[in-house]
């Protein structure tokens, strides 16, 4: 279960899946978010596909989002042909506006409101929209970073550094610190799922947390190795122009 988002890259990369628990992960989400993959499913324009990479891109450079005539002038492309890509983008649940639609609010993995999920790139604190896509963002760069997040029980903090280019764990304190990977999407991730997907310091705050759930959650716990391996897979070819072997 994977699309092609331009030719030779498809998302998500199940070659960094290695992990039976990441694998169930990446396949519950298929199977729990049919209207998410029926936006993603189809690859976009090349116009578009580039204006998607470059919102993405110069959020993780500049540590903030961009206003449109800054998307434009990056891009060339004009503002009427901008803001009808962008109304396309933001249907595909990749993007989304402030109410101005002048200026990107949140381009996954990034968000420009602050959250729990806080990820220092490029010697920028950027805040991430939750947990895994906090572990996706080193790798999508190609660069190392370091999470800080707090447990959602007990506010402990908790601190995640990747290694091998974003590809690794490097330390993680504490050391058993744990996802929630949740599957309530509806329509928007941002403002579904996204909100659940956490970092927890330990197994047992995980469980406090799930069982004071009313409706009871639908998701995965994941370690923090297993929670790199989804991140990496969902992020990875977000940025990426050619497949690996073709690189």
């Amino acid at each position: 279960m994977a699309a092609e988002i331009r030719p030779g890259v498809c998302r998500p990369d199940w070659s960094v899946v290695t992990t039976a628990a990441a694998r169930e992960a990446l396949l519950g989400r298929d199977r729990s978010r049919a209207g998410l993959l029926h936006k993603w499913q189809h690859a976009l324009e090349p116009t578009h596909d580039r204006v998607w990479r470059t919102v993405v891109s110069r959020f993780g450079s500049l540590g903030r989002p961009s206003h449109l005539a800054e998307i434009g002038e990056a891009t060339g492309v004009s503002t009427g042909q901008l803001r009808e890509i962008i109304a396309e983008l933001e249907r595909r649940d990749l993007l989304g506006t402030d109410p101005s639609a002048d200026r990107v609010r949140y381009a996954y993995p990034f968000t420009a409101e602050p959250t729990e999920h806080r990820v220092r790139l490029h010697g920028r604190e950027l805040h991430a929209l939750c947990a895994i896509d906090a572990l996706g963002i080193g790798g999508m760069f190609g660069t190392d970073v370091v999470i800080t997040a707090s447990c959602r029980i007990c506010g402990r903090q908790i601190e995640i550094a990747t290694a091998d280019n974003g590809k690794s764990l490097s330390h993680a304190r504490p050391a058993k610190a744990v996802v929630w990977y949740d599957l309530g999407y509806s329509g928007c991730a941002a403002s579904s799922n996204c909100q659940s997907i956490a970092f927890f310091c330990s197994q047992a705050d995980q469980h406090r947390w799930l069982e004071a759930r009313n409706p009871p959650a639908a998701g995965y716990s994941l370690t923090l190795p297993q929670a790199l391996e989804l991140g990496r897979a969902i992020f990875e070819p977000v940025l990426r122009t050619a497949a690996p072997d073709r690189q």
